[in-house]
């Protein structure tokens, strides 16, 4: 079974299509593990500080929508995060946390109205302490947005923005979000800085540097992966997929059409691999798992891909629609198989063909 770094990153990937931005098609670029990754790396336990480093009294609270006393408990667990790591990380480390509370598709409205806006007193002092006075501007002025006291707890800020079912309450407050959030992406990103600010530092060189080289491989596969996700965009119509699959070099599209069917059943299940975009992938996935030796494994993306019409539906709609019209039994027997594959061979696998291939980023 997978470790939680390795499901995290699944998760990131169906979430995000990659944790990481994207690095396009630019394969020699994805050879090279690069320092943001360590950073982001050793970040992680501070993304999401009370489940990493509770306090001894634990309280239940919704972290979701936090009162006040939420919002204290979560702001104590980063301060003992913090203190974890030498004074000298504690700013990069910082910094790389709000890369990820500031990215993905909502960008800066999205770390204003949910559960990461309690750190915003932490993360204004590490930006003005480090100099950086343009992200720092912005917090602030996102801040105003909501009026005195920031508009009270994270739970009220989140409710004055939306009813929590896709309606926007607040057009206003939205679009300026919005337009905030859209200028915050033009500055550079604060995972940048933290990198820099490593590059710029002996004393933290000397910790990262051994970090980045000696990364494991699934991290390292991780990274290739979160490349090639982009660089694919199942999302995209059958053909358009199908000729950027086949632009790949061999090991590369092997195991990409993998990876993206792991991360579906590992959030999932294969049912979820064929009802989401990655269906558009299953023969690939067969045919890859073939290749990897994995003959079992491909059998049961075969039974699968046996349950749907001839030709198999690579559209998702077409493909959802046949589902739609189909019994109990046809998911049951659809999600049944992934006790076939779930028992990390992919995984492995996938490692395996990158280290023969040379393609393992070093």
């Amino acid at each position: 079974m997978m470790s939680w770094r390795h499901a995290l990153a699944a998760a990131c990937l169906v979430v995000l299509g990659a944790c990481t931005q994207s690095r396009g098609c630019d394969l020699d670029a994805l050879r090279h593990y690069p320092m943001a990754q360590a950073v982001e790396s050793r970040a992680v336990p501070l993304r999401m500080p009370d489940l990493f480093f509770p306090g001894p009294n634990k309280r239940n609270f919704d972290r979701f929508s936090l009162d006040a006393a939420g919002a204290a408990t979560m702001r104590s667990a980063l301060a003992r995060g913090l203190r974890t790591f030498g004074e000298a990380e504690r700013p990069v480390l910082l910094l790389a946390a709000l890369d990820h509370w500031t990215s993905g598709a909502t960008g800066l409205k999205g770390f204003f109205v949910l559960t990461d806006s309690v750190f915003l007193d932490e993360v204004l002092n590490v930006l003005d302490a480090e100099g950086l006075p343009a992200h720092a501007a912005l917090l602030r002025e996102g801040t105003a947005l909501f009026g005195p006291d920031f508009g009270g707890t994270q739970a009220q800020r989140y409710a004055r923005w939306s009813d929590g079912h896709g309606e926007i309450r607040d057009e206003r407050l939205d679009a300026a979000l919005d337009r905030l959030s859209e200028r915050f992406r033009t500055l550079p990103r604060p995972l940048d800085e933290a990198v820099a600010r490593i590059a710029r530092s002996p004393e933290l060189t000397a910790i990262y540097e051994p970090l980045r080289a000696g990364a494991d491989e699934d991290d390292r596969l991780s990274f290739l992966t979160g490349g090639l996700w982009q660089c694919l965009n199942h999302y995209d119509a059958p053909a358009a997929v199908a000729a950027r699959l086949a632009a790949l070099p061999a090991p590369h599209a092997r195991i990409i059409a993998v990876r993206i069917f792991e991360a579906e059943m590992l959030n999932g299940s294969v049912h979820q691999a064929f009802f989401n975009s990655s269906g558009v992938l299953a023969p690939d996935v067969a045919e890859a798992l073939k290749a990897m030796g994995l003959p079992g494994h491909a059998a049961a993306v075969e039974r699968g891909i046996a349950l749907f019409p001839k030709p198999y539906p690579r559209d998702t709609q077409e493909r959802r629609a046949f589902m739609g019209r189909q019994n109990e039994a046809f998911d049951t027997a659809l999600g049944n198989l992934t006790g076939d594959v779930d028992d990390g061979a992919m995984h492995a696998a996938m490692i395996a063909t990158a280290r023969a291939a040379d393609i393992l980023p070093k």
